[in-house]
């Protein structure tokens, strides 16, 4: 070997002052390279060869770093035949990508294919035909390049997340979510890979799994208003009203006066009997809103709920005062005059005097409005049908002809007007 190298040395001296010599020193020096590796093994091209092959690469190469990719293919081309001792393995990488920046992804495609059945190790070149399989739809086929780079390249966080952009194009929605595992093992701030596994949990019915991962990028990115705004949601229709109510607060502190969130707390806080504090959330939203009809129709009815008649019947008449034709409002003001009897009617011994009945009337001529509105027709007529034991019969009207208005001081806080002609008349018309 000794021998060898003292001749490389007095060969390269000999020849030094000519251009041709360059070749022949890069020649040498790559056979002292093989020497120095192999021992005493014999190079296995001869130094024309080598040098022609040293040739072409060199060529190709410049033309390629001067973006002259149409004649850098052209060399490369010579050197995939020429390279019988793998002496540039990565030339299938520059001449793939010599034609992908000459917009030709069939031919780059087909070099990164034959080089990588030469060379199956090689990372890259599935890499490219991973992406070019999946920029022609073909997933399936895509995923299984990707997965083989992954196996070469178990740290390639950006292959991954590929990777499990893939499965879910796949519809493999579990595989997707372990690999964005493997994503997140390398950062777990990846805001964009925590949105899309969480998207995937949603997609599985996951719930939990949702959650945990939407908790994740509440607490990483505080202000993301828009998975507090899904995180709220979730919580909510799981019933899991208090955290629904901490999570929109926060949504509401990055995005102020949003309507519909601020609607979310309002039924949140009733749904946890908290009717007062509903009935101030739903205020706030009146001071955005004055004449948002729905929200006086609900705070009506929260009135109601903790026995504020009064209060319940001016809400609702506010409701029909923005829309006559509201079938809620109606339905609001039915409620209150309904809750009001059944509230005076436990006081008692529990029996339904005339004047229980009359507000009972009362109630089933709002709900007979309500039921006039296609929205709310099916609730107004269930209304209805609850009280049909509670009217009063023509019976009772004869006997009690001199009583227009309930005696009872409980119905006091019931106006007058409220008993009127008109009610009177519709009273005769249903038991004609």
């Amino acid at each position: 070997m000794k021998t060898r190298l003292k001749e490389f040395v007095k060969g390269s001296i000999k020849c030094f002052a000519t251009f041709l010599c360059i070749g022949v020193i890069a020649m040498n020096w790559v056979a002292a390279d093989a020497w120095a590796q192999n021992g005493d093994a014999k190079p296995q091209m001869s130094k024309d060869k080598l040098f022609e092959l040293m040739k072409n690469w060199s060529f190709g190469y410049e033309n390629y770093k001067n973006k002259q990719f149409e004649r850098a293919a052209k060399y490369f081309w010579i050197v995939t035949k020429l390279d019988s001792i793998d002496k540039f393995p990565k030339v299938y990488r520059y001449l793939g990508d010599s034609y992908f920046k000459l917009e030709n992804p069939d031919s780059a495609q087909i070099v990164f294919e034959i080089g990588s059945s030469k060379y199956p190790k090689d990372a890259h070149l599935h890499r490219m035909i991973g992406f070019l399989k999946s920029q022609r739809e073909q997933t399936e086929e895509a995923i299984t390049e990707y997965e083989t780079v992954v196996g070469l390249e178990p740290d390639s966080k950006d292959d991954w997340k590929q990777l499990a952009l893939l499965y879910a194009k796949a519809d493999r929605d579990e595989d997707s979510i372990s690999a964005y595992d493997k994503v997140l093992e390398f950062d777990p701030n990846d805001l964009e890979a925590k949105n899309n596994q969480s998207a995937l949990y949603a997609r599985t019915g996951d719930t939990s799994g949702l959650i945990a991962k939407k908790e994740e990028i509440r607490t990483a990115d505080t202000t993301n208003s828009q998975v507090r705004y899904e995180l709220g949601e979730i919580y909510y229709r799981e019933q899991e009203y208090d955290k629904a109510i901490s999570v929109f607060r926060e949504f509401l502190a990055l995005t102020p006066n949003d309507i519909g969130v601020m609607e979310y707390v309002a039924i949140s806080l009733k749904s946890l009997d908290k009717l007062s504090e509903s009935i101030a959330e739903y205020k706030k939203i009146l001071s955005v809103q004055p004449d948002n009809k729905k929200v006086l129709a609900e705070i009506s009815r929260n009135y109601k709920d903790i026995n504020r008649f009064q209060n319940a019947r001016t809400y609702a008449n506010k409701a029909l005062a923005v829309d006559r034709q509201y079938g809620l409002g109606w339905i609001a003001l039915g409620e209150a005059y309904e809750a009001s009897a059944e509230k005076c009617v436990s006081a008692k011994d529990g029996s339904v005097d005339f004047s229980d009945k009359l507000v009972y009337e009362l109630a089933r001529q709002q709900y007979r409005r309500g039921a006039q509105s296609d929205e709310f027709h099916e609730e107004a007529q269930r209304h209805i049908g609850y009280l049909q034991g509670a009217l009063p019969t023509k019976e009772d009207v004869f006997m009690h002809r001199q009583e227009k208005r309930p005696k009872t001081d409980c119905f006091a806080w019931i106006p007058d007007g409220a008993f009127g002609d008109a009610f009177h008349k519709i009273l005769s018309r249903r038991l004609k």
